[in-house]
């Protein structure tokens, strides 16, 4: 099965987040064996995943392996408090490691414990929701030299997409009304959207295109969700001349 083909499948078994029999568990166990297939498609695959997410008290629980001897590394990992899963998830960012063997000066317990369980080199892709990060994937090679990018930028986007599924989790059934008063909130959010663009496009004599990126970039500049700052504009709680003044401080 080629990659895109399976890339779709993954998307499509992830979009079943919104099912009303969705359980959180077999989501992460979904991600982590997607991530092993689409890697896997030629022989420079990962062989292994392991997933850990934070608990309640801010430490890493691991919630997903594909294969035992993943799992003793995820284990390991937290109870000697170091290595690259842990790293990623504190620092918020990829870790690579094409050679294990040679990574004992950076975790000395760690590396010698993969390579003993016959992992040869390791990516650690922090697990994130909307700037906060909730856990790591590992991705583990039974060979040095590691992954393409191109297969890193897959995982890492499979992960975004899950872990996005998995905090907006309920364990309440999902009802048909639910879906529905969501959809309809979608379309309500992007009727405040083209309304505050209108005016930005107004007040400032600018294009739609021109008007709609002001709003987006005074949203992101002050960290506020674009819709936030739509209905802000709307009620006149924030000034068209605001934003644009914004655009050219």
């Amino acid at each position: 099965m080629g990659r895109e083909r399976q890339l779709a499948e993954a998307l499509v078994g992830l979009a079943d987040s919104l099912a009303d029999d969705i359980d959180p568990v077999v989501l992460v166990e979904r991600l982590a064996r997607n991530c092993v297939d689409i890697t896997g498609v030629d022989i420079t695959g990962a062989d292994a995943v392991g997933i850990m997410v934070v608990s309640g008290r801010g430490d890493l629980r691991t919630l997903a392996v594909t294969e035992e001897d993943a799992g003793a590394l995820e284990f390991f990992q937290l109870q000697a408090d170091e290595g690259p899963c842990l790293e990623s998830f504190r620092e918020d960012r990829r870790i690579d490691v094409p050679d294990l063997e040679h990574s004992d000066d950076r975790w000395p317990q760690v590396a010698a414990f993969a390579v003993r369980r016959g992992y040869h080199s390791l990516h650690a892709l922090p697990l994130r929701v909307h700037r906060q990060t909730v856990g790591a994937v590992n991705l583990l090679l039974r060979r040095p030299g590691g992954l393409p990018a191109l297969d890193l930028e897959l995982a890492q986007a499979l992960a975004d997409v899950t872990a996005v599924a998995l905090v907006n989790w309920r364990p309440e059934r999902l009802r048909p009304t639910d879906v529905s008063n969501r959809v309809q909130a979608a379309l309500a959010a992007k009727a405040a959207v083209d309304m505050a663009t209108g005016m930005l496009a107004e007040t400032g004599e600018l294009s739609l295109a021109e008007a709609r990126a002001a709003l987006r970039g005074y949203a992101d500049g002050h960290r506020r969700r674009l819709v936030d700052t739509a209905h802000a504009l709307v009620r006149r709680a924030l000034s068209p001349d605001a934003v644009l003044a914004a655009g050219t401080g």
